[in-house]
């Protein structure tokens, strides 16, 4: 486990080459039934803007940029949506030109898939025009019939599946997530240090991406699993530090504030 007093000193002494990213939902904001209920925690909303004021800031969210743009609403962030595929430039949303091939066989996906859903009352399509996430929360007892569509439209289409937390994407066959985005990011701001913290599987990603920069040399990464009864044991398992909730994790953040 890292030292935190040593840790925090030192993104203290050097904020402009320490970079924090955060996960949104279950991170800086609380877990709801459906992803339209999801608002920013209070408490986000107070620390993050001081934070901003002075560290590298990114929110790195499985949603569309644009969503998670409006739903965190602070300057001074830097915001990548779907995994990486797209960000900000100002105030416009950019994909990533490699997603662009695999759109068509998306929108074949989709067709198929509301077809498929009519007879699935519960299950919860969330289009995010790069993924398709289905969302077994209201029904847990149709998790494996959505893994199985998901995965056979995916053999079927050219696609990818990946697991999330009550949840099964279709996405781009595209080596972009949350990992190379750190990664990228890092190199471009001159980071010497990163912390990254979130709560479900997509985000072992982005610990493999700070351990990838770690092994590079020059760079010290900490990796936080925000713990709730819904955590994959695989994200706590290759967790540099826990905490306890959103809450856990804006203590945390609190402490990072300069003086």
């Amino acid at each position: 486990m890292k030292d935190e007093s040593l840790w925090i000193q030192d993104f203290r002494h050097d904020p402009r080459r320490s970079g924090i990213f955060l996960d949104f939902d279950g991170t800086i904001s609380a877990i709801t039934p459906t992803p339209g209920g999801a608002v920013l925690h209070p408490r986000a909303a107070e620390i993050l803007p001081d934070l901003a004021r002075f560290y590298p800031l990114c929110v790195l969210s499985g949603r569309r940029v644009t969503d998670v743009a409006s739903l965190v609403g602070l300057a001074h962030v830097h915001y990548v949506g779907v995994h990486g595929m797209e960000w900000l430039e100002g105030d416009e949303p950019k994909m990533d030109p490699e997603v662009l091939p695999h759109l068509p066989s998306l929108d074949r996906a989709r067709s198929e898939l509301l077809e498929s859903l009519a007879d699935l009352p519960g299950l919860v399509l969330e289009d995010k025009m790069l993924t398709l996430t289905l969302h077994f929360r209201e029904a847990p007892h149709l998790e494996e019939e959505a893994v199985r569509l998901a995965e056979n439209l995916a053999l079927r289409l050219g696609l990818r599946t990946k697991r999330g937390r009550m949840a099964v994407e279709l996405r781009p066959p595209v080596e972009i997530d949350k990992g190379t985005v750190i990664i990228r990011l890092a190199r471009g701001w001159g980071l010497r240090r990163g912390l990254y913290a979130g709560d479900d599987l997509t985000d072992v990603d982005a610990f493999r991406g700070l351990r990838y920069l770690m092994r590079e040399g020059g760079f010290e990464g900490v990796a936080v699993a925000v713990l709730s009864p819904e955590v994959p044991v695989e994200l706590e398992a290759v967790a540099d530090l826990t905490v306890q909730g959103p809450e856990g994790l804006l203590d945390l953040l609190e402490r990072l504030r300069t003086e």
